[in-house]
C-alpha cells in the first residue's frame, strides 16, 4: 500500500514539475518523509527519483537548453558538492560517528524560505549574469544533500532575463540533474546507502516519474507565457511560506 502511495505520489508531483518547473520535489520529499522513517534515506532515494525527473524534463525540453547556464552551474556545484563532503566528513569525525546515517540540518529549510522571499519581492529588478549560475550551483551542490528538494532555492534565478517558460523548465531541470547526480557518490560512501538493495522500491517509482513527466508537457503548452509566469512566482511564494512556517 506504501509503495502504491508513492507511486501514484511521483507521477503526479512529476507532472506538476514538468508544468511549473518547480514544486513537485518538495510535494514528494514530504509524502516520502510520513512512509521512509530514516531521515537520510528519504533523501537518498528522492535523489534518485528527483534525478530521472530532471532527466526526463531536460530530454523532453532539449531544444530549449542554455549551454553557458549549464556550463557555468555545473562548475559552481562542483565546488558546492565538494564542500558538502567536506563538511559531513568532519562532522562525523569530530563526533566520532561511523557514518552520517543519524545527521540533521532542518535550520537550513527557514533560511532558504526567507531567501526565496527576498529575492522574490524585496531585491531590485536587476538582471541576472549567466555567470551567476557559478553562485547558484555552489549553494545548490552543498544544500542539496541537506535537504533533498534544492528547486525552489535555485528557481527565482531563472525567473530574470529573457527565458521562456520553456527555457525556465529545461535549463533548470538540467541543473538539477547535476546537482542530484553527484550526491549519489556522497550518500554512498559517507551514508553507507545500498541503493541496489532499494531497487524494488526505486524502479517503479523511476516509471511513474517518466510517465508523469511527459504528461505534464503536453499540459505545459496550453499555458500562456505571462501565466505561467504568475503561477510559478505563486508557487514558489507559497513553497517558501511552507519552508518557513512548517519547518
Amino acid at each position: 500500500m506504501e509503495l502504491l502511495l508513492l507511486i501514484l505520489a511521483s507521477f503526479l508531483t512529476s507532472s506538476i514539475s514538468a508544468v511549473l518547473g518547480m514544486g513537485g520535489g518538495v510535494i514528494l520529499l514530504g509524502i516520502m518523509a510520513i512512509i521512509i522513517p530514516e531521515g537520510f534515506m528519504v533523501i537518498a532515494i528522492h535523489g534518485v527519483i528527483q534525478l530521472v525527473s530532471n532527466m526526463t524534463r531536460t530530454y523532453v525540453f532539449r531544444k530549449h537548453l542554455v549551454a553557458d547556464i549549464i556550463k557555468t552551474f555545473l562548475i559552481g556545484a562542483a565546488i558546492g558538492l565538494i564542500i558538502s563532503a567536506i563538511i559531513i566528513i568532519t562532522i562525523i569525525s569530530a563526533l566520532e560517528l561511523e557514518s552520517a546515517n543519524s545527521l540533521k540540518v532542518d535550520f537550513l529549510k527557514p533560511i532558504i524560505g526567507l531567501f526565496i522571499l527576498w529575492y522574490l519581492f524585496l531585491k531590485g529588478p536587476k538582471k541576472e549574469k549567466k555567470s551567476s549560475f557559478v553562485w547558484v550551483g555552489g549553494i545548490s551542490g552543498i544544500s542539496s544533500v541537506f535537504i533533498g528538494a534544492t528547486g525552489p532555492l535555485i528557481a527565482p534565478f531563472f525567473l530574470s532575463g529573457n527565458l521562456t517558460k520553456e527555457n525556465i523548465i529545461a535549463n533548470k531541470a538540467a541543473c538539477q540533474v547535476i546537482s542530484h547526480l553527484g550526491k549519489i557518490p556522497i550518500f554512498i560512501f559517507l551514508f553507507n546507502v545500498n541503493y541496489v538493495a532499494q531497487m524494488s522500491t526505486l524502479l517503479p517509482l523511476v516509471i511513474s516519474v517518466f510517465i508523469g513527466t511527459n504528461v505534464g508537457k503536453h499540459v505545459l503548452g496550453f499555458i500562456p507565457e505571462n501565466i505561467f509566469r504568475i503561477i510559478f512566482k505563486t508557487a514558489l511564494s507559497l513553497i517558501a511560506i511552507k519552508l518557513i512556517i512548517y519547518s
